[in-house]
């Protein structure tokens, strides 16, 4: 992977960097600059936006899903989404390859 320059992070918080690629992907590096989430993924929603241990992503075939804090899909982004309603997304089950 390319050099990050300070012009491809945007700060997550004090502890996570969201970086992005020349390509238009996003991955989260930690403040000491390790990669945490390799940039494959089209979109990443902030941690704690629906729960405080994950984040909503989306991969760059449309699937989305769920990642923990250490970079691991704990629902794969292979699904599609529903509009929010009552501050919830839904996932369903229509799979998306990547």
């Amino acid at each position: 992977m390319k050099k990050i320059k300070r012009n491809d992070i945007l700060e997550i918080n004090k502890e996570w960097r969201l970086i992005k690629t020349n390509s238009n992907t996003y991955g989260i590096m930690d403040q000491n600059g390790k990669i945490i989430v390799q940039p494959i993924y089209s979109k990443i929603e902030k941690f704690g936006e629906y729960d405080k241990n994950l984040a909503l992503v989306k991969n760059v075939s449309d699937g989305y899903g769920f990642i923990d804090k250490t970079g691991k899909e704990i629902i794969p982004a292979h699904f599609e989404i529903n509009d929010i309603k009552s501050g919830f997304h839904s996932l369903y089950k229509k799979y998306v390859t990547r």
